[in-house]
């Protein structure tokens, strides 16, 4: 009985912190600096209220900055200054947590990874290395270092929808541009097909690649297609620009000619590395592929080279075009002064197996379980990340944007909040633990400040209220009070485990209490296309 009312209570605060309008708006402290949230509690007239001075704070950091100290000045005490890196980031579509060798699979599956398992013993490899649920909003995050609630992109978008990335968001290539910088982007954006919202309008000099998931090109050639019933004007081929210009079509892609974009993109980016290597100026690579997205068109070159098919064949290719770029980087003479990281957008498409990969772990892409978000995590960079490591540390995707603009000495921006944390420290091996605490997963394009996150991930502890069972459904709702699993003894997410461990879900509601009142302070962007589809600019 005392454990049914203890659960009572527990469900009772959630939904009143739910219902409630009256949070406070004050600082929440998931601003830039200092990145701390503060605790609410309740007043004498039952309104949700701050605490009185001198209560302890929940923080998303386990370090916490001083209200007067910069992210920067965080990294430089007593330690001084690394040097400005460039920098790299390789982003791979929809590969599973364990397709790679270095985290359990490789040749196990039938489809070896030399490359990516030499970065991972040359550098650090993370085992709880998190990105959101789908492709666009991983993208959105890590450029932005916001919850892609909060920039109205938390669904994938179809071509041709005339939205995009808001212009009024500011993404790591423009930090580091204005910082000095020389920003290039290879490879897949997804992040908007209209001018405003294009990589050559939101920071990057110059772009090379594709606007949208690999599955659109092929949709001309599928029985049934009717052009007439496209949404605005997509452009199914490869295209290009510089900042400023306008898009120019490269070449058209179809279901044969798509096989051959990772090696064009590759290409272009091993020919950038060249022409920078001399340069006095550090410089960003964004290289997002196309692997290991379904369809898997092969590649005549590595056709038949796996024993998993087609999808196996992808990324072993993908895995061969990691190693080009950082036998590049060596090649030019300035692998130690170059940062790279290797990732995926979000885990492996199961409603297309035997075309995806693998996860050892429960759900697939546009779920909220392990199996979607907890994804392969390489940092590479001789001489300042030590070699062989391993951490089962959190880190997030958003991470990304805040570590390298401190690394790159660029200005975070102060006037919003900002989710990512400044992992520099972690990373160079300045201390064990990382300085994330909690991730959070939104699901669907609700964007108001009251919306109820599906899942957190808080220490040990994985707190389910909403998910779906794959990105086709069914829908699961896990009733009064979210589910708890303890993904350290069951990572497979299968034992609920609420009723025994309550201060899970106080976590939670904290937790929930002050994004709400960050967003009621810091209004979301309303998402510009599903289902507000007449919201293209603002």
């Amino acid at each position: 009985m005392s454990r049914y009312l203890s659960n009572l209570a527990i469900a009772s605060i959630f939904l009143i912190s739910i219902a409630s309008c009256s949070l406070d708006s004050g600082n929440t402290g998931l601003s830039p600096i200092p990145l701390d949230l503060k605790i609410v509690g309740t007043n004498d007239n039952g309104a949700i209220a701050p605490e009185d001075d001198g209560v302890d704070v929940v923080t998303n950091r386990k370090n916490v900055l001083s209200k007067n100290a910069s992210l920067q000045q965080v990294v430089y005490d007593d330690v001084g200054p690394a040097p400005r890196p460039n920098i790299i980031i390789m982003m791979a579509d929809n590969m599973g947590y364990m397709d790679p060798g270095c985290y359990g699979g490789g040749d196990v599956l039938g489809a070896p990874t030399p490359r990516m398992d030499q970065m991972a013993k040359e550098g650090l490899r993370l085992t709880s290395f998190y990105s959101e649920t789908q492709c666009s909003p991983t993208r959105a995050a890590m450029l932005t270092g916001r919850l892609p609630i909060r920039t109205g992109y938390n669904t994938a978008t179809p071509p041709g929808v005339m939205a995009g990335l808001s212009p009024n968001e500011t993404t790591l290539a423009e930090v580091l541009s204005d910082a000095g910088y020389k920003t290039a982007m290879f490879g897949k954006w997804h992040l908007g097909d209209i001018a405003e919202s294009e990589p050559q309008n939101m920071g990057f000099d110059e772009w090379f690649g594709v606007l949208y998931h690999l599955n659109a090109y092929s949709q001309p050639e599928r029985i049934g297609y009717d052009p007439n019933w496209e949404l605005g004007s997509p452009i199914y081929g490869i295209v290009e620009a510089k900042k400023g210009e306008n898009l120019s079509l490269v070449s058209p892609l179809n279901l044969t000619s798509m096989a051959f974009v990772d090696e064009q993109c590759v290409d272009r980016a091993i020919a950038y590395i060249k022409d920078q290597a001399n340069s006095s100026e550090p410089f960003f690579i964004y290289l997002p592929f196309t692997r290991t997205h379904f369809p898997s068109v092969q590649n005549p070159l590595w056709a038949g080279k796996s024993s998993k098919g087609p999808y196996g064949d992808g990324l072993m290719e993908m895995d061969d075009h990691v190693g080009q770029v950082l036998d590049a980087l060596r090649e030019a003479g300035i692998d130690n002064n170059t940062i790279v990281v290797m990732t995926s957008d979000n885990g492996p498409t199961f409603d297309q197996w035997p075309d995806s990969g693998y996860s050892p772990f429960r759900g697939g892409i546009g779920t909220a379980y392990e199996g979607a978000v907890r994804v392969p995590g390489i940092f590479w960079w001789p001489g300042q990340i030590e070699a062989g490591r391993t951490s089962n540390e959190i880190m997030s995707v958003l991470d990304l944007f805040s570590t390298f603009a401190v690394l790159g000495g660029g200005e975070i921006p102060a006037d919003r909040p900002i989710d990512g944390i400044d992992q520099s420290n972690f990373l160079l091996g300045r201390q064990d633990n990382s300085n994330r605490e909690w991730v959070v997963w939104y699901l669907g394009s609700e964007h108001a400040a009251e919306t109820i996150p599906a899942a957190i991930r808080w220490h040990q502890f994985k707190i389910h209220a909403k998910t779906y069972d794959s990105f086709q459904g069914p829908e699961s709702n896990y009733g009064q009070i979210p589910a708890v699993y303890n993904i350290e003894m069951d990572p497979g997410e299968q034992h609920n485990i609420a009723g025994e461990q309550d201060f899970v879900n106080n976590a939670f509601i904290k937790i929930y209490r002050q994004l709400v009142a960050s967003m009621i302070e810091y209004p979301n962007t309303p998402p510009r296309a599903f289902p507000n589809m007449a919201r293209v600019s603002g």
